[in-house]
């Protein structure tokens, strides 16, 4: 019974046992309207600014930044509270707030403009950001991106917060393997590298601050985004719903859409050669 007791004891307890800053963050940090931004800057040309989805951080990005980084400057950030940017207790953690971070951080890089890449929910925070500064906002690429809509969910309560955590420990190895078409991809070195940010106090209250901030939000104003826009899609798309692209397509009647085969919703990491031969020519198209 003791023994059982303890083993409880364990499941439950506090998982987040780093400070913020983490001195194992593999880039630097800028401050941005008070908050401490995590990013990685690399290479030179024109920029490309590459914004993560729910629960991810600038890792997603590992297999395509190296590679466009040899004829662009590619910045990838960590949203607020994610990944090893702050986490702080007070301040707004909606999608529009996330936007305006990314326009903060081209204001700190010196990046007059840049096309954008948003992948799953920073689908949205990039297509924010390109109807808040239509003028700094080259192109966009939207990959397996959220649709920018608003669906109607139950309010997000306090009791959700202690929540996050049992959940994560409880599905985030099933979840994660969902997300990939090949789940010998899924590996646990891969898994633990996702993870390894979570131990930052703070990130439970992050997640439910976003949550919580972004359903108070209005759909996204598409009438707004006017650059050119990329959709990049996986055939086996497993996390978002099947409408979700057809909504996609609604709001942007003149995206380039491609299909990206044999990949899940990670589909940047699964296949970045086939989604690489997609965003290379769409980002040196003319205007």
């Amino acid at each position: 019974m003791f023994t059982a007791f303890l083993a409880i004891l364990r499941f439950f307890r506090p998982r987040e046992t780093v400070d913020w800053p983490d001195p194992s963050a593999p880039g630097r940090i800028a401050t941005i309207s008070g908050v401490g931004v995590h990013y990685t800057d690399q290479g030179s040309g024109p920029a490309v600014v590459l914004v993560h989805g729910f629960g991810a951080h600038a890792y997603t990005f590992r297999h395509i930044a190296s590679d466009l980084s040899r004829d662009h400057r590619v910045v990838a950030l960590d949203m607020k509270g994610f990944g090893y940017s702050e986490r702080p207790r007070r301040g707004d953690y909606s999608l529009s707030a996330q936007a305006r971070l990314v326009l903060g951080l081209m204001d700190v890089l010196g990046i007059e403009r840049a096309s954008l890449i948003g992948h799953s929910l920073g689908g949205e925070v990039v297509m924010r950001a390109a109807s808040m500064a239509q003028a700094r906002v080259e192109r966009l690429v939207l990959a397996a991106s959220v649709s920018g809509d608003r669906v109607p969910t139950l309010p997000v309560l306090p009791i959700v917060k202690p929540l996050i955590s049992l959940f994560g420990r409880l599905f985030a190895r099933r979840f994660f393997r969902r997300m990939f078409y090949d789940s010998t991809l899924a590996t646990e070195e891969t898994l633990d590298a996702y993870r390894a940010p979570a131990r930052i106090r703070g990130t439970a209250h992050a997640v439910y601050q976003l949550l919580r901030d972004s359903r108070r939000e209005k759909a996204v104003d598409s009438s707004r985004i006017r650059q050119p826009v990329l959709v990049l899609w996986a055939s086996h798309e497993r996390i978002l719903p099947r409408w979700t692209l057809g909504r996609l397509r609604k709001r942007f009647p003149r995206a380039e859409v491609v299909s990206i085969g044999r990949a899940g919703h990670v589909l940047l990491e699964e296949r970045p050669q086939e989604s690489l031969a997609a965003i290379r020519p769409f980002l040196r198209a003319s205007p």
